[in-house]
Formats: structure tokens, C-alpha cells, sequence
């Protein structure tokens, strides 16, 4: 009896160690410190919204006319979770709220994989090099919530394919509501469903093929129904939000904007030179290479809502960054079904656990030596948070006036110091446009207009990062107005000016 219990506690402890080898590597991944500037605006907002019960619907903050731009606040139910996390936690201890959530992520990953193809280690394995092409993106924004609720809706998907129970359909209409409210990804879901949906009325009408036109045509509508009730269902329930139909316009507007593809990295083009030389571009080129092999390997098994998927992401990916995470989740969800029901034996499981073990030691190895795919470890990030040495400055200065700072540096002057000091601009170039970012920008080049802008808006300091700060400097008159360095530290460069201003071009 010792003999035949041995094998199955072996198999269990072995289980076990890959599991928790897993789990360890999705932690060195995602429970890193906190390094997005859009982090304090969304405390910010959501503290508003919290504490008064109403969502700004202006940028509020700029000195300048952009104070009166209306402001559409997508992304409100986000703020005010991450205003609560922020006031019961601290920011510091923020860093396991990112652990757990990229461990749920993690979790809907294996999940989805494992219902799909019924092994463990291809689960683990297709949801880890999920969550190594995903990770670059992993940061403590509400999309990290989107990314949640995709993963929930192929979930949903999955399992009234497995079980024809339509009540799972029925759970993607709620869950379209809260991603409405929290994020601008949220047609995504609308995308899938209908993908899905027509897929499966073309597999059904190609299966029927031998059968008269009407039936062929029938069993379509039939196969393709419930998804496309699902997706009016889902459509109605994202517009119940406090813009209506005007969030689809917005979103797909500021899609179309041509200044977010050439200054906000996530943004720019995936084949870009920017992107090319980052650890995400060669995680999404090696993801491409999986799904072309299992493609390729059980092309038999593809269905057209396959093939609608992939390429619909497939496509997205190749032409915006951030676009590669999506790609990622929702091939995740192809490949576990293409692969389908893995039988092999007792001993290729083990041989399979045990290579997939030895990957990710050595892939924890790399973590701990390298950092994650965005350089970052669990004690050191890179960031633009301002450092105690400056708080405490303008603290005991008791500094106030109108800021000319970073686009990047916005949004924590304005948690931490609004309304004594004010910005010229915060992180949320959706609420301040394309002319406005495009006016901002030729302020570093153009000494003429800077000296305009400070004259007009009565400019007292300006909070500017060092690259900033280096192209500022080269301007004769600055000086000469009475500007000088107040503070500088290995991050950015605080300036302040005497009396003396320069007067208005005419």
C-alpha cells in the first residue's frame, strides 16, 4: 500500500512546487512599487468624487483657460477604488495591492487555459508567458481593471461554450456596466462577443453546407443568436454611465488623435524604434511565434471565430503598444481552445511539470538578476515621484503661484499641492486636446512664447525634469527675466523667478 501511495503524493508534491514556482514568478513580475504619474490624479478625482458625491466635469486645476475644458471622467468608479485603497493602505503598501491583483490576473489565466485544455502544465504555461507579454503594462491604472474584466468575460465566454448555460452570457451584461464606469476599453467587449458570435454562425453555416440554403442560413442565425443578444444586451448596459452614447464618441475620438501616437509612449507604434529596443516588444515577438506554431500544429481545430479574433487583435497589436496586452489575453483564450483536451500520461505529465519547473526557476533567476519587463524589482522602481527632499522644500517655503511644469509631473503637484500651487497642465491630455498639448510643447522650443505665457499667466516657479530642464536653459532671456534654480535633485529641477517679467509681444 506504501509503494502505491508514494507516485500520487510525489505527483502532488511536484504539482505543488510548480504551482507555487508560479506564483512566485507572477510576484516578482507585478509587486513592484508604484511608478505611474496617473497614479495621484486618479486619487485625486476619486477623493472629489467620494467625499462631495459629484464628478467634475472640468479639468478644474490648469491655470490657464484649460481650467474650463470639459473633462470626461471615464474612468470615476476606478478613482474612487483607488482613492479608498490609498487612504486604508498608504501609498507604500500599495505595492501587494499590484502583487495581488497581477496574481488574480494570473489566476483568470490559468483558469481560462485549464478549462480549455484540461492540463496543468499547459495551462501554467500559456498563462505565464500570458502574464510575461502583458506585464509591461501592469501598473496602477484603472486599465488594470479592464484587463481584470476581459479576463472575466473570456472566462464567461469559455463556460457557456462548455456548458450551453446561458446564464453565463447573461453575467457579461453587469460586468459591461462596471467596465463602462471604469475604464474607456470597454467596447472591447462588444468586439469579442460579436466576433465570437459571428464565428460561430459561420461554423454553423459551413457544417450545414450539404443542407438547403435556407437551413444552411438557419443553422447560422441559430449558432450566432445568443452572442448577438448578448452584444445588444452588453451595448445597453455600457451606456448607462454618466455620459450616455457621448462615451463611444469619446473614446473613438481620442483614438483618432494624432499627438498621442508621437508623444505618449503607450500610444506610439508597436514597431516603432522606441519599442523595439524594450523587453515587451520581444515578449509580444515571441508570443507571435507561439501562436503561429500552434496554429500551424492544429490548424484542423481553428474555427472562424478564431481566426475573427485573431485577427482583430492581431491587428490592433501591430498598431498601438498598449494594444499589445490585449492581443495577449485574447490569444490566451484562442490557443487553449485550439489546443483543446490534452491526454497524455501519467509520466509525460510529470516530464512536462518538471521541464516547466526548471523554466521557471530559471526564469525567477532572471527576474531577481534583471528585473521584470519593465526593469523594475519588488525594492527598486523607476519613477517621477517626487522625493521627500522636494515636498519638504516647498513645504517650509511655503511656496504658491502658477506652475509651468512637466506634462509628466502634473498630476502629483496637483495631489499635493493644489491649490497652492497650480499647473499649466496635468497627465490627462485626453480633457486637455491635441491643440493645447501641441501649443504646450512648442513652449520648450519657442523663448518668444514661453516668455509670453509666463508674462500672461503671472508664472512663478517652473517644475521641470532634467531633459526639460536642459533644453530651457539654452534660452538667453530666461535669466535675464530673473529666473534662477531653487531646487534640484536626481529627478527634476524646480526654477523660480524675482520681479522682474517680460512684457507681452504684440
Amino acid at each position: 500500500m506504501l509503494n502505491v501511495a508514494r507516485p500520487d503524493i510525489a505527483d502532488q508534491a511536484l504539482r505543488a512546487t510548480v504551482v507555487a514556482a508560479a506564483i512566485c514568478a507572477v510576484v516578482l513580475l507585478t509587486a513592484v512599487p508604484l511608478s505611474s504619474n496617473d497614479f495621484w490624479l486618479q486619487v485625486t478625482i476619486g477623493g472629489m468624487i467620494w467625499n462631495s458625491g459629484e464628478i467634475p466635469d472640468t479639468v478644474l486645476f490648469a491655470f490657464t483657460e484649460a481650467r474650463d475644458y470639459p473633462f470626461h471622467a471615464h474612468e470615476w468608479l476606478a478613482s474612487i477604488v483607488f482613492y479608498l485603497l490609498h487612504e486604508a493602505l498608504g501609498y507604500d503598501q500599495l505595492i501587494w495591492v499590484k502583487g495581488a491583483l497581477g496574481i488574480a490576473l494570473f489566476a483568470l489565466c490559468c483558469r481560462l487555459a485549464h478549462r480549455l485544455t484540461s492540463s496543468l502544465p499547459v495551462s501554467l504555461f500559456l498563462a505565464i508567458v500570458t502574464m510575461a507579454v502583458a506585464n509591461y503594462r501592469h501598473f496602477m491604472r484603472p486599465e488594470i481593471f479592464a484587463y481584470l474584466f476581459l479576463l472575466i468575460l473570456l472566462n464567461l465566454l469559455a463556460e457557456y461554450q462548455l456548458t450551453r448555460r446561458r446564464q453565463f452570457l447573461a453575467w457579461i451584461v453587469p460586468l459591461a456596466l462596471v467596465w463602462a464606469n471604469s475604464h474607456g476599453s470597454f467596447p472591447i467587449a462588444l468586439v469579442i462577443v460579436a466576433c465570437i458570435g459571428a464565428g460561430e454562425g459561420i461554423t454553423a453555416a459551413f457544417a450545414a453546407k450539404g443542407a438547403p440554403g435556407r437551413a444552411s442560413l438557419r443553422a447560422a442565425i441559430l449558432a450566432a443568436r445568443p452572442y448577438f443578444i448578448c452584444c445588444a444586451a452588453t451595448f445597453l448596459a455600457t451606456l448607462v454611465n454618466p455620459y450616455g452614447y457621448q462615451l463611444y464618441l469619446f473614446a473613438w475620438d481620442f483614438a483618432q488623435w494624432a499627438v498621442t501616437r508621437e508623444y505618449i509612449i503607450e500610444w506610439g507604434g508597436t514597431f516603432s524604434p522606441g519599442f523595439a529596443r524594450a523587453r515587451g516588444f520581444w515578449a509580444y515577438l515571441g508570443l507571435l511565434a507561439l501562436c503561429l506554431t500552434v496554429v500551424i500544429a492544429c490548424h484542423r481545430k481553428l474555427r472562424a471565430a478564431d481566426v475573427l479574433l485573431l485577427f482583430a487583435f492581431g491587428y490592433l497589436s501591430t498598431d498601438r503598444q498598449r494594444h499589445v496586452v490585449l492581443f495577449a489575453f485574447v490569444s490566451l483564450y484562442v490557443l487553449a481552445r485550439v489546443i483543446g483536451p490534452v491526454a497524455i500520461g501519467p509520466r509525460a505529465t510529470r516530464g512536462a511539470l518538471a521541464l516547466l519547473l526548471v523554466l521557471l526557476l530559471a526564469g525567477g533567476g532572471m527576474l531577481l538578476r534583471y528585473g521584470n519587463l519593465q526593469g523594475e524589482h519588488p525594492y527598486s522602481v523607476s519613477s517621477r515621484k517626487f522625493t521627500p527632499l522636494l515636498i519638504e522644500y516647498v513645504e517650509n517655503r511655503d511656496l504658491r503661484g502658477n506652475v509651468f511644469n512637466s506634462f509628466e509631473l502634473g498630476a502629483e503637484l496637483v495631489h499635493k499641492f493644489y491649490p497652492r500651487l497650480r499647473p499649466a497642465i496635468d497627465s490627462r491630455i485626453d480633457a486637455y486636446g491635441e491643440r493645447y498639448f501641441e501649443y504646450y510643447s512648442q513652449l520648450y522650443s519657442d523663448e518668444r512664447l514661453l516668455l509670453d505665457f509666463i508674462a500672461h499667466y503671472d508664472v512663478r516657479y517652473m517644475l521641470l525634469l532634467w531633459w526639460e530642464f536642459e533644453r530651457i536653459k539654452q534660452m538667453p532671456q530666461l535669466p535675464l527675466t530673473g529666473w534662477r534654480m531653487l531646487f534640484a535633485d536626481h529627478k527634476m529641477v524646480l526654477l523660480g523667478r524675482g520681479d522682474r517679467v517680460a512684457p507681452q509681444s504684440r
